[in-house]
């Protein structure tokens, strides 16, 4: 089976297309077949790109597989996105002071799941409409460490029934520390909200260029390397077979056919066997599913013992504690309450997240094959991480959303970009996040098998960053000091910061939240200074790779690919009856 580019006329090779989308795209590449004899209207160069892109993917941006195929690569997705999102609790329990207790973390983890969920789906029909994932993002510790530090005493004791005082190993009242994280967080989104609403972040473009986005997106895989590190080193052993796992099948073995029997219904009940290359696309799930036999049967034989990191017993006992069901809900946990320090932290929080998601739209958008997203979409993109973060902070837990890496980089490694997958994955998170005995059980993923997917992702991740060098002269001096430079302090502040938070000490604790999180933020301090130096160094566009790049994302809104992609469904019906709407800044031109 195969699918026609509705640019230039490329084929795209996918065993689950339908007849139907074949015809279609047929018919969409006749109407755009150009009758002068020149190429299609836009950059050729940027053009060539999406072509190589998409003819590599199974599943490009715009491509819609079948309803359980979806909800199986969607899975995939959901399981790469558990395990940070199941940390959130974890690392926030200490601050909260409930890291004994097992209900509150439950709790804050079904909630961040379901909210997690409805922030995708936002973003992708209102948001930017690329395939990426919302989730918790780790910017946000820092902040909720400075605003709840020395909230915990230690010593709590609680009245039961019948009138007996016992003491306990956790705060009470936790709901009035959770309460001062949602506050902030709710008053810090406005900016989001400001910023993409007003078109303020189309504005970043004029001043972005290559050398920052290669900054930007490769310190957000590099500056993971501690995250990574820490998962894998609980056992290198299965970590490292998980990477290899994940290369033999997404690489080595991915242009394997692999027989499958497919039933069909019309025009009458059959079954045929279909021969799709199931090891790029399912390469991920495969390996997890094989360490994972591999970690219980080790368990089983007594190798792993409990409190061992592999260990995969007591998975029934937890199951039958855990409650059926759990529906968030606004204001949970009480009266959102905001404080002028946490304002400020929250401030810088949402800073770094902007920061991050616009290098994040720009790689999700080069592994979907899509076009770079225009200043419009990138508004939406904002705008919609605003609505996520108000509403995280209405229901709780307090910590933000912003797009999500990790995905990102499945997406390279699968070959699967397809907005529905992503869907069928928000879906999941919502569904999951209710069913309280689903997220125990999944909870179970080993921690070495987690880290051997962080390996190959934050890498992957990383590699897509160095990637934009390609439109910037690298035999030039200034280009080496200015990518050098940002990119070395990029890793270099964050990691003494870290390490010498008790060090920054101005006497404003309002000022110092905002310092901590400003210096222990990667992506902040190189991408800024990369911006600062290839803005204020003088170069020509040509030697800053302006020249390619303004191609790629001005020239490129000629492009009907790129209208059909990132146009919101339902917008023109809307303008043609209230043309205004047009002039908004993030709406499409």
């Amino acid at each position: 089976m195969a699918n026609v580019h509705p640019v230039k006329g490329t084929v795209i090779e996918n065993e689950f297309a339908s007849p139907e989308e074949k015809d279609a795209y047929k018919a969409v590449e006749i109407e755009m077949r150009p009758t002068n004899g020149d190429t299609a209207d836009g950059p050729e160069e940027e053009l060539e790109e999406y072509q190589i892109v998409r003819k590599q993917l199974k599943f490009t941006v715009d491509n819609q597989p079948s309803w359980p195929v979806s909800f199986l690569l969607g899975f995939q997705q959901y399981i790469i996105m558990f395990g940070p999102t199941f940390a959130i609790p974890v690392i926030l329990a200490p601050s909260l002071c409930i890291q004994d207790n097992i209900f509150a973390k439950g709790q804050l983890l079904n909630t961040m799941f379901v909210l997690c969920g409805i922030s995708t789906l936002l973003q992708i029909f209102f948001g930017t409409r690329l395939p990426i994932i919302q989730s918790g993002s780790y910017v946000y510790f820092a902040v909720a460490a400075g605003i709840l530090k020395d909230k915990c005493t230690g010593n709590y004791q609680q009245t039961l029934d019948n009138g007996t005082v016992e003491n306990i190993t956790y705060d009470p009242n936790w709901h009035d520390h959770m309460a001062e994280l949602q506050g902030n967080l709710m008053v810090g989104s406005v900016i989001q909200l400001i910023l993409g609403g007003f078109g303020l972040v189309g504005l970043l473009l004029k001043v972005i260029g290559p050398l920052t986005i290669t900054v930007l997106i490769s310190l957000i895989g590099l500056t993971l390397a501690d995250v990574a590190a820490d998962s894998a080193s609980t056992n290198w052993g299965i970590s490292i077979a998980m990477v290899v796992l994940v290369a033999l099948f997404s690489e080595y073995l991915k242009n394997i056919p692999v027989p499958v029997p497919v039933l069909k219904l019309k025009p009458r009940v059959s079954c045929k066997i279909a021969w799709p290359k199931l090891f790029s696309t399912l390469s991920i799930i495969i390996s997890i599913i094989i360490l994972w036999v591999i970690c219980a049967i080790l368990t089983a034989v007594g190798v792993f013992v409990k409190d061992q990191h592999g260990y995969t017993g007591g998975l029934l006992s937890k199951l039958k504690d855990a409650s059926w069901f759990y529906f968030p809900y606004p204001g949970q946990f009480g009266t959102p309450r905001v404080s002028i320090g946490g304002f400020v932290g929250m401030f810088a929080g949402v800073i770094a997240g902007i920061i991050e998601s616009i290098g994040d739209y720009y790689a999700c958008a080069k592994l979907s094959g899509a076009p770079p997203p225009p200043k419009y979409a990138l508004n939406r993109g904002i705008l919609m991480e605003g609505v996520g973060c108000f509403l995280t902070g209405l229901c709780g837990p307090g910590i933000g959303v912003t797009s999500y890496s990790e995905n990102i980089g499945a997406i390279g490694l699968t070959k699967v970009g397809s907005r529905r997958v992503i869907c069928c994955s928000a879906i999941l998170m919502i569904f999951i996040g209710v069913i309280g005995k689903f997220g125990v059980f999944f909870a179970s993923l080993p921690e070495p098998i987690i880290g051997g997917m962080y390996l190959v992702m934050f890498g992957m991740i990383a590699a897509v960053g160095i990637s934009n060098l390609q439109f910037v002269d690298l035999t030039s001096s200034r280009n080496i000091f200015v990518l050098g430079v940002s990119l070395y302090l990029g890793l270099v502040i964050p990691n003494w910061s870290v390490k010498n938070a008790d060090k920054i000490d101005t006497g404003s604790k309002e000022f110092d939240q905002l310092l901590v999180v400003v210096l222990q933020s990667g992506m902040i301090i190189g991408g800024g200074l990369a911006c600062f130096l290839d803005n204020t160094i003088p170069g020509t566009d040509d030697e800053r790779g302006m020249t390619s790049y303004k191609l790629a994302t001005k020239g490129a809104k000629d492009v009907p690919l790129q209208k059909e992609i990132y146009r919101v469904p339902g917008t023109q019906w809307l303008i043609s009856k209230v043309p205004f709407l047009s002039k908004l800044p993030f709406v499409e031109d």
